[in-house]
């Protein structure tokens, strides 16, 4: 997941006090309300493209079944799989997998058979055979809030993939301007259509990073500016969602691929295979699974 760009703040961060206080983040909310309306996910995200076809690209190489861990609504594994990919997502969130469902339904029925569905931790899933290539797509890693889980999925991963077989995943180079902006200052942003509600509302957020946990905790909140829609309206007045990350660092993630047992093969600041450097956005990792 990305994190938003804002720039027009609205109000002062909190005493130091308060900051300390703040920083025990609620990581379950973090993990999950961001997921609970997929169907905002998929409206929130419907214009980035670049990963769905380097994934998609990856998938047809591999020539045979992969594995997607954080499938979500499937946005990426069902264009893949109408390519002639065969993919098994995987992913915790029920409502997410539910969305997958839909997609897969839209395939034609030839190819429906081509992408199954299993929910699953991507710390402890057990598929019961191996793969050529599985990956971690748009920031999936970064759910793994300790060393210890990420090393329990990346040792999972390497449980389930062939002697040879590549795992391919992206995360979120670390911007030290966006993490070091003021704990908990609000952000200005856009005023939007609510594909769920269908009504207008106002976006601002607000985030907090933990240097020792390198944990970033971001609220979203949502603001109506439409008038009284009646009675019967459902769409509420405010609502506010969190999103947690931890941030990974380049040298740190070499070590930690290393000890559970993969090599890298090529590192990439974008989808398109372009350097690292300072400004990307993301980091692209293709590793080998060692023997």
């Amino acid at each position: 997941m990305s994190e938003p760009d804002n720039t027009a703040k609205l109000e002062s961060s909190p005493t130091h006090e308060e900051e300390s206080e703040e920083l025990d983040f609620d990581l379950h909310a973090g993990t999950t309300q961001f997921y609970e309306d997929p169907y905002y996910y998929d409206y929130e995200f419907k214009t980035r493209r670049e990963d769905v076809q380097f994934y998609t690209e990856r998938y047809k190489e591999a020539q045979g079944w992969c594995v997607e861990l954080g499938v979500g609504t499937g946005r990426i594994a069902a264009p893949a799989v109408r390519s002639g990919a065969k993919v098994i997502g995987v992913d915790l969130h029920e409502g997410m997998l539910k969305v997958a469902e839909e997609r897969r339904q839209k395939l034609a029925k030839a190819k429906r058979g081509n992408l199954r569905l299993v929910q699953g931790d991507m710390r402890a899933f057990a598929l019961g055979e191996t793969f050529p290539l599985i990956t971690l797509p748009f920031n999936a890693l970064q759910h793994m809030y300790t060393i210890e889980d990420a090393k329990a999925c990346l040792r999972c991963v390497h449980d389930h993939l062939q002697e040879g077989g590549l795992m391919i995943f992206d995360v979120l180079m670390p911007d030290f301007e966006y993490l070091n902006r003021p704990s908990f200052a609000r952000f200005q942003g856009v005023d939007f259509r609510h594909p769920t509600w269908g009504a207008t509302y106002n976006y601002s957020e607000q985030s907090a990073y933990d240097h020792v946990r390198q944990l970033n905790q971001v609220w979203f909140y949502y603001d109506r500016v439409d008038p009284p829609l009646g009675e019967e309206c459902d769409a509420p007045e405010h609502h506010s969602i969190q999103l947690s990350h931890r941030y990974y660092y380049p040298q740190e993630l070499a070590l930690l691929l290393d000890v559970c047992g993969f090599e890298i093969l090529h590192l990439a600041g974008d989808f398109e295979g372009g350097p690292v450097a300072e400004g990307n956005e993301s980091l692209v990792y293709h590793c080998r699974r060692k023997a």
